[in-house]
Order: C-alpha cells, then sequence, then structure tokens
C-alpha cells in the first residue's frame, strides 16, 4: 500500500483550495478563424469590451464565433450579429457551478484531436461551464474555463474510456491532478491558457465521454496528490504502453522527474525482470523473443488481450497492437522521412541505422544514420530525443522509439525494404495506461497502482 502523508510535512506549497483550470481547446497552430457550437437550452452572459450581454436559447441553437481582421464577431442564425468585439469574449451559463454530467454543456464542432500525431483527426466534442474567445493573429483561439476537479472527470474519460474499472479511473485522476499542479502556469507561456487540450498536456475531450459513475469515482480522490519523498509534487507522467518496463524518466525529462519507478511493469519477482535494463544484446529478445507467449508484464496481451483493449481505450485511440508491433518502409520511402523530417537533404541511399543510446526500456534516444549522398560518399547524421527519432521516421508519429530493424535486399545487396519491430507508445515514463488498467482488471487498488508506477512517493490531501 501507498503511505499518505498530511500535508504539513511538505516543503512546498500546496493549493488549500481547488484551482481553476484554463484549457486551450482551440489553439493558433490549429489555423481556425471560425467556429460553430450548439448551445443547450438556458440562459447564457456574453461579455465583451466591458459589457454583459444576457442571451437565452429556448432550445438547441447554432452560435458562431469569427475572426475578421482585429475583431471577433458572434452570431446565431436566429438573431444574426450578435456583437463584434476588438478584445477576448467570454460565454458563461447563467445556471451557476454544476458538477459536469455526460454531454452536458456546449457543443463545439470541429476541435482538432491528436495533434502532430498518427491519429489526428477532427471531432465535435462537448465542453462544460465558461468560455473565452481570442484573436490571436488573426487565429482563433478557444479558451474553456473550469474548475481542476470538473477537469480532471473529464481527462480520465477522454484518455482512455469510461467503462475502466474504478480503481484504475482513480489511479488516473490522481496521476492527472499531480502532472497537473506541476505545469498548471509554466507549459504554455504568454498564452491565455495554462495547458491545452491533446498529448502535449493531457488529453480532454470535455463531457462527450463521460458516463454516470465516473465523478464520484474521481471524486473519491479530491485533492489527492503524489509526492516525492523530498516534499515536492511529482510531475506524474504517463504513456499510453510503456511495453513492458517503464522508461527512466532522467533519460526523457532530466534531473528533475524524480520519484517515478524505471522498473519492470509485471508483478514482483517476474522473469521479465531479466531484462531490466534493456541493452543492444538483448533488444532483439525483449521485443521479438518466444518469452513473449508467458510475458506477465500488467500491459501485455496476455493481462489485457487486444480483442477486448478497445472497449478501454480512449475515443480517438485506434485500435491495434501496441505491446509489441511493425512499422515498414520501402526504401525510397524512408528516405523520403529522412530527408523531410530529419532534415538529411543530401540523402540518397539509406545504408544503416546504429543505436547511440538506448534508454532501460528498450527506447532510443540517439540514432545514428548511415547513408550516401549522390556522389556515393558515405555519411552519417545523429538524431537525438525520442520524441524526434519518432517523428523522423513515420508520416505522422511512431508509436515509441523502442525497436529494432531487419532489412530486405535484392541479389545486388541493395536494400528494398527495411522493417521497424517495437514496443510500447508514447514515451513510457510513469503510469503505463494499458498497464494500470492489467493490474486494476487483477484486482489491484488504485494506491498499489500508484505505488508501482511512482515508487518513491507517498500520497497527500492537498484540498
Amino acid at each position: 500500500m501507498v503511505e499518505i502523508r498530511e500535508p504539513d510535512v511538505l516543503k512546498t506549497p500546496f493549493p488549500k483550495e481547488e484551482p481553476v483550470c484554463r484549457v486551450g481547446i482551440v489553439l493558433e497552430e490549429d489555423n481556425k478563424t471560425f467556429i460553430e457550437m450548439d448551445l443547450g437550452a438556458g440562459e447564457y452572459h456574453l461579455e465583451a469590451d466591458q459589457k454583459t450581454i444576457p442571451v437565452k436559447f429556448d432550445s438547441r441553437t447554432s452560435l458562431s464565433i469569427k475572426v475578421s481582421g482585429d475583431h471577433l464577431e458572434c452570431g446565431n442564425r436566429e438573431k444574426g450579429d450578435i456583437l463584434k468585439t476588438q478584445g477576448f469574449l467570454r460565454l458563461i451559463p447563467r445556471t451557476g457551478k454544476k458538477e459536469p454530467s455526460p454531454r452536458s454543456g456546449i457543443l463545439m464542432k470541429g476541435i482538432v484531436a491528436g495533434r502532430g500525431f498518427h491519429w489526428q483527426k477532427e471531432v465535435d466534442l462537448t465542453f462544460p461551464d465558461q468560455f473565452e474567445f481570442h484573436n490571436r493573429n488573426g487565429k482563433l483561439v478557444v479558451v474553456n474555463v473550469l474548475p481542476m476537479e470538473s477537469y480532471l472527470t473529464c481527462v480520465v474519460t477522454s484518455e482512455m474510456s469510461a467503462t475502466c474499472p474504478p480503481e484504475f479511473i482513480k489511479a488516473q485522476a490522481t496521476a492527472a491532478r499531480s502532472w497537473m499542479l506541476v505545469f498548471l502556469k509554466n507549459k504554455h507561456i504568454d498564452e491565455p491558457f495554462s495547458i491545452c487540450n491533446d498529448d502535449c498536456c493531457q488529453r480532454y475531450q470535455g463531457t462527450t465521454h463521460l458516463s454516470e459513475g465516473v465523478a464520484q469515482h474521481v471524486a473519491e480522490t479530491r485533492g489527492m496528490c503524489i509526492v516525492t519523498y523530498e516534499g515536492y509534487i511529482c510531475g506524474a507522467y504517463y504513456s499510453k504502453s510503456c511495453g513492458g518496463i517503464m522508461e527512466s524518466a532522467r533519460n526523457i525529462f532530466g534531473e528533475g522527474a524524480v520519484g517515478i519507478s524505471a522498473a519492470t511493469d509485471a508483478p514482483p519477482d517476474s522473469p521479465t525482470a531479466l531484462f531490466n535494463p534493456i541493452t543492444e544484446e538483448n533488444a532483439r529478445e525483449w521485443i521479438m523473443g518466444d518469452f513473449l507467449k508467458k510475458s506477465d508484464s500488467f500491459c501485455s496481451p496476455n493481462t489485457c488481450p487486444e480483442e477486448k483493449l478497445p472497449q478501454f481505450l480512449g475515443a480517438v485511440d485506434e485500435a491495434g497492437h501496441y505491446y509489441r508491433w511493425q512499422k515498414q518502409y520501402a526504401h525510397e520511402e524512408l528516405v523520403q522521412y529522412l530527408k523531410t523530417k530529419a532534415e538529411i537533404k543530401d540523402i540518397a541511399e539509406f545504408i544503416d541505422f546504429q543505436a547511440k543510446f538506448r534508454g532501460n526500456s528498450g527506447r532510443i534516444h540517439e540514432l545514428e544514420v548511415l547513408y550516401k549522398d549522390s556522389g556515393g560518399n558515405r555519411k552519417k547524421r545523429t538524431i537525438k530525443s525520442q520524441y524526434q527519432i519518432r517523428n523522423a521516421l513515420h508520416e505522422k508519429f511512431l508509436f515509441s522509439s523502442a525497436f529494432v530493424w531487419d532489412f530486405e535486399k535484392d541479389d545486388t545487396g541493395k536494400i528494398m525494404k527495411i522493417v521497424l519491430h517495437g514496443a510500447g507508445w508514447g514515451h513510457g515514463v510513469g503510469l503505463c495506461q494499458i498497464g494500470a488498467l492489467g493490474m486494476a482488471l487483477k484486482g489491484y487498488s488504485y494506491t498499489d497502482i500508484l505505488k508501482h508506477y511512482y515508487g518513491k512517493t507517498s500520497l497527500v490531501k492537498a484540498y
């Protein structure tokens, strides 16, 4: 069981009251100048230029916000233009504070989900509480303003499905709360929001995927934070699948990420611990070996069958194989990615990869690319960081940088096809969402789950 401590032993000040979150749900980089919303029946306040305009809708009504030059224009089909402002615009429901319920709030159309990743798409999502609309360099920025606990209730059902077991939901909420308190004021500097709604921060899709009962599970952890033994809130990172071994936080986030386990994601004394740390010598066996048929990793298909996994994943996640996966390229395809995404402009022929630094989970943090230029000269270029490696080796984004590779060659020895054999999804640091799901399905409590992923920590109720 994880230790639960009183807040007066801490070195860092904790919020004594529930914080308010400012979440960017439409960002400048989304390149939007217009958004359309469906408002539920009820009364709202529109605030702009120090004016308050009461607006009442008797049925589901469309409201639009448009960037026009240095102005924002607000209108709807029934009433026409309502107002025009050079400042920012607020939309506030007059019903007062309400706990989020399934699909309650305002439906916003065409919200980007999965920015920059292979699953990027636009979806219609429902968000609760208050909104701000800003004109930032001719682009629309939309901010959702709501209490922390309401935000977390929506996060847990955006990151994963509301059908997940209660102990998983409580563990995810506590990790998300701790992460949020660490990064609340320093993630998006000089923006009108503190954090965004996507994988850059935490997935937040409002009340769209909420179900009855989830709010109660989150409320059971209200104000609970993960705290290091040095007395600081833990930057409780998490990812979709560690692949069987949690990556060292130092390798991804540096010295500041303390209190996070880098152990095998499996029961104590698991034989899979013999692989930790992964090296060049055992990486292929770890990723492709026969032991996988009997793997007891919490995130393995033996614990979470992949045919059942889609019911527990987030709504924008795509069904697939995440514990172990494969990516194939034709030679010309890989050369094009390396030329455009790794900016190896003079590459004409790919020769080989070399892992210069592989972390304990098998993730590569420095990958050397060996190649020839158009003159036949042999050259090399190093891609640094697991993020850049994943970006460079996929049309959008590779699942993880934990991989080994094989080549198919023609009769002359020229590479025709490159095959990556990989493990996990994401950076692999902290809570492994599929692993935590596996633990919950096996009957572990949420405190046990948190102790597994954040080993040198305790729990503190801040508010």
